[in-house]
């Protein structure tokens, strides 16, 4: 004999789908916000970005401890003095690099098409473009020791 199976359950409620709604348009916001975080984190983690700002701290860091700053190559590049130690950074066919007492042959930035380092006064400016055509701009203050 077969029995048939009764259950309490009320069905489909107004009320709990109109609350699991509204939970919903609650956590879409967050959900939308954060992918648009993620965007904009992953272009600024663009390799090329990165190794740009990595440069530029690195030459920052050359600058602070140097006794005497002067452009070279006609604005291809810097030379800085720090504790008599001379240090040339430079434009070098596809990449910028960096030389101690004019020997060897340190890459510090690559894939640039053009890079020019200015100097008016105590301000320092470089102006690197890309071989993709990004162009990328940064100031220094160059104060004496």
């Amino acid at each position: 004999m077969h029995r048939i199976k009764t259950c309490d359950e009320k069905g489909f409620v107004l009320l709990n789908s109109l609350l699991e709604l509204s939970i919903l348009m609650i956590f879409l916001p967050i959900v939308v916000l954060f992918f648009g975080f993620m965007l904009s984190f992953s272009k600024e983690a663009e390799a090329k970005r990165v190794e740009w700002q990595l440069f530029s701290v690195e030459l920052q860091s050359y600058l602070a401890g140097s006794d005497s700053v002067e452009i070279i190559n006609n604005g291809g590049g810097i030379r800085t003095v720090q504790q008599s130690v001379e240090y040339d950074i430079e434009l070098y066919e596809h990449s910028v690099r960096k030389q101690k007492f004019r020997q060897g042959h340190e890459i510090m930035l690559t894939r640039i098409k053009n890079c020019r380092f200015e100097l008016d006064g105590q301000k320092l400016t470089v102006l690197a473009e890309f071989s993709n055509g990004a162009i990328e701009e940064v100031d220094y203050v160059v104060t004496p020791p």
